[in-house]
């Protein structure tokens, strides 16, 4: 049997934010909103089982893109003298914005130690916004964490310089290698596939170094 949250005015999945038709509203923006190229796209049915789990860039593009447009149209309107679960759902637009700060900061290729401190304030009110809604959560050590990107900030500079997304895009290569998922042969089988590949794409990239025949 579905739990549902009764304490809402309109009714939701236990442990759910979203009504049905709020989600399929951020569908439909997801839909319409064109980003560039480079930018990582997210499915446009996200929080249904089929899209699967979003990878690091996809949250953040989901989270400082598409989320605080979808949510300012859905709740950015809510008045004093309008339901609870408005009145709610307008204070978790205010920690989301918080949060979306908080990371745009903490992302940008440029830093200083007052982004530093800004990105601290928007991370400390988030977490206190959070913990106010939603008493019974329980953060996690990512939480903590988070917080001291504040004196990774001040130690070295931008995260585009220190961050492990190319490394975790190799390990995500190396995933993606055919196997027989036996230990002792796998590992030469990857380490072979993975040097041709980086050899081809040496030649590739210099001309004048690649046969006429490729």
């Amino acid at each position: 049997m579905e739990q549902r949250d009764a304490g809402a005015d309109t009714s939701t999945r236990l442990g759910q934010v979203l009504t049905d038709k709020e989600l399929e509203q951020i569908w439909s923006d997801l839909s319409e909103i064109s980003t560039p190229t480079w930018v990582s796209p997210v499915p446009s049915t996200l929080g249904s089982s089929s899209h699967g789990k979003l990878k690091a860039d996809q949250w953040r593009t989901l989270g400082v893109t598409h989320l605080p447009l979808s949510l300012l149209k859905l709740w950015g309107l809510c008045a004093p003298g309008d339901s609870s679960r408005s009145q709610k759902c307008r204070e978790i637009l205010e920690v989301t914005i918080n949060l979306v700060s908080a990371v745009v900061l903490a992302s940008s290729r440029t830093t200083s130690p007052a982004i530093a401190s800004l990105y601290l304030h928007h991370m400390i009110a988030y977490m206190e916004g959070t913990k106010k809604i939603f008493p019974q959560y329980n953060f996690l050590p990512n939480h903590h964490m988070s917080l001291h990107l504040y004196d990774y900030l001040l130690l070295f500079g931008p995260v585009h310089s220190w961050w492990t997304f190319p490394f975790e895009r190799i390990i995500g290569m190396l995933e993606r290698i055919p196997t027989n998922f036996k230990f002792g042969q796998l590992e030469k089988t990857i380490s072979e596939s993975f040097t041709r590949s980086a050899n081809l794409r040496a030649l590739l990239y210099n001309s004048n170094q690649c046969p006429q025949t490729i």
